[in-house]
């Protein structure tokens, strides 16, 4: 497959990780059928991802998971079948989070870590704990979110590409940001901004994707944000915003610059942005942002009207 046409496709299948099928490994024939077949099911899994609602695509998700965990175990403890085994349990932890199964979800990252190490493949194992890493952030955990993206920065070799090592300095910043660590947050996005610029190194599996302006944009509008920057996080955010195309994702970064807006004291913005996120997560079915948006208007007083107007769509939605 030409380099153009790999980055198309994975580009269509989401962002994140792309089907192994499309991976070198050194199996023999038949052990790659097998492992085509495997993973061909998730490419079309992670675009279904942006129509369809977590709470009915994570079942069909789950069984492939089963399926596959026999399969690889019985009959394909290769490289590849491991990675494709890493990849699925990977998706089935990003499903069960939007869900709000934060239990499920834990135990989905950390089997992904485990057979990524059982492949021995570093850059999708630093991939996996990376994503572990960010879960738990998110989840409210930053010190232990810390811990895995320094475990995920160290497993790097030195040939991984720019775009990795740009994607594990941005989420070492918006977790540092968390922990109001503001020297450590601008020396990491110092260092992702100066990665994003170079890009040094083809992007390879599971970076297929460029951690681009863009990207990094979004990254630093979260960071500033949370350590309460507020005019640079706005500016970051309106930089940000008309590059990010997936639902759930965008749905998410207008959350946080709802967040950056209510305390700028712009709070018929900020809840026009949050409504608009509601909206976004209410037809993806996705828990996350909806708990999100609650979460935001639970810290709003009552009688603004901007927060009437959001209260009113949270009741829709219940």
């Amino acid at each position: 497959m030409q380099r153009k046409e790999f980055l198309r496709v994975a580009v269509g299948a989401g962002t994140g990780l792309i089907a192994s099928r499309y991976i070198s490994f050194a199996d023999d024939q038949g052990a790659h059928d097998l492992r085509s077949a495997l993973a061909g099911p998730i490419t079309h899994y992670r675009r279904m991802e942006h129509a369809v609602s977590s709470e009915h695509l994570a079942p069909a998700v789950e069984a492939h998971l089963a399926l596959a965990r026999v399969t690889v175990d019985q009959h394909l403890r290769t490289p590849g079948g491991l990675s494709v085994l890493a990849e699925i349990a990977g998706m089935t932890g990003w499903l069960a989070t939007d869900r709000g199964d934060l239990a499920t979800a834990r135990l989905r990252y950390g089997e992904a870590v485990q057979r990524a190490q059982q492949a021995r493949h570093p850059l999708l194992t630093a991939y996996m704990t990376a994503s572990l890493g960010q879960f738990e952030t998110e989840a409210g955990n930053a010190h232990i979110g810390l811990k895995y993206i320094s475990k995920a920065e160290s497993l790097l070799e030195r040939a991984a590409p720019d775009s990795a090592r740009a994607w594990l300095s941005s989420l070492r910043a918006i977790t540092l940001a968390e922990l109001a660590d503001r020297k450590g947050t601008y020396a990491a996005l110092k260092l992702a901004n100066t990665l994003t610029s170079r890009q040094r190194g083809e992007p390879t599996w599971p970076w297929v994707f460029q951690y681009d302006n863009a990207k990094f944009a979004s990254s630093e509008a979260v960071a500033l944000g949370r350590l309460g920057e507020l005019p640079g996080a706005i500016a970051a955010f309106e930089a940000a915003q008309v590059h990010i195309t997936g639902p759930k994702p965008r749905a998410l970064a207008l959350m946080d610059h709802a967040n950056v807006l209510s305390c700028s004291g712009r709070l018929d913005e900020a809840c026009a942005v949050a409504e608009a996120a509601l909206q976004a997560g209410h037809s993806l079915g996705s828990v996350r942002v909806i708990n999100r948006v609650r979460s935001f208007h639970a810290n709003l007083p009552a009688d603004a009207a901007g927060v009437v107007h959001l209260t009113d769509a949270l009741s829709a939605v219940s």
